[in-house]
């Protein structure tokens, strides 16, 4: 069964509307890379107080990785995506264990397929809800149908448990990313009107290719 995680959501109406459609709901609330879909941390909480059913996931880049854990623990999400280098130990368990959060590390994909290794290996630690496999933020490069990612990549990093994939997925390639059955698929900009604005019908199209392959 794959899962389904919209991301860069700004606002509580659109996180209502989300989590009737998802199995994630994702709030960029940390960045140094500029973006319209950042939001405080006090909308944060409304959106988190906002929705049922549904696994809230903190995204964060550019900070380390405790203060990243605190950062979204504190605002109260379920899981922390983290979008920076880190390497698994005793004490990032302990961590993640204290805060009663998960952890979803981002691989972000610059032509070197040896993550789908790295990928592996981290989804099988056990405070990891699942790992991304992700395009650059900037520079990336377009492939097949507009895809941030190689379907080569799609289709090897399919093949791993919890191991999801994310960029340039929209209604119109997401059935062929599902021909794969990733563990997760997410969507961000594809499934907008404008920047951090999402578009209930392209959510559905989506939510409806990735539920009717379930």
């Amino acid at each position: 069964m794959t899962l389904l995680k919209i991301c860069g959501v700004t606002n509580v109406r659109d996180a209502v509307m989300v989590s009737g459609y998802a199995d994630y709901v994702g709030v960029i609330v940390h960045s140094r890379v500029p973006t319209p879909r950042l939001v405080n941390g006090e909308t944060a909480r409304e959106m988190i107080r906002s929705v049922r059913g549904v696994r809230v996931v903190g995204v964060v880049e550019g900070l380390e990785l405790i203060d990243a854990a605190k950062l979204v623990s504190d605002l109260g999400f379920d899981v922390l995506q983290y979008h920076g280098d880190f390497e698994p130990s005793g004490e990032v368990m302990d961590l993640f264990n204290d805060l009663g959060i998960k952890l979803a590390p981002v691989l972000t994909y610059v032509g070197d397929k040896s993550i789908i290794d790295r990928a592996a290996k981290l989804s099988l630690i056990n405070y990891v809800e699942y790992v991304l496999i992700d395009a650059p933020k900037t520079n990336f490069t377009k492939y097949e149908h507009g895809l941030k990612l190689p379907l080569d990549v799609i289709r090897e990093a399919s093949a791993i448990p919890r191991v999801g994939v994310a960029g340039g997925i929209n209604p119109g390639n997401v059935s062929l990313v599902m021909r794969y059955r990733p563990f997760l698929i997410d969507v961000s900009s594809g499934v907008e009107k404008s920047p951090g604005i999402k578009d209930e019908e392209l959510v559905r199209r989506v939510a409806e290719v990735v539920r009717g392959v379930r």
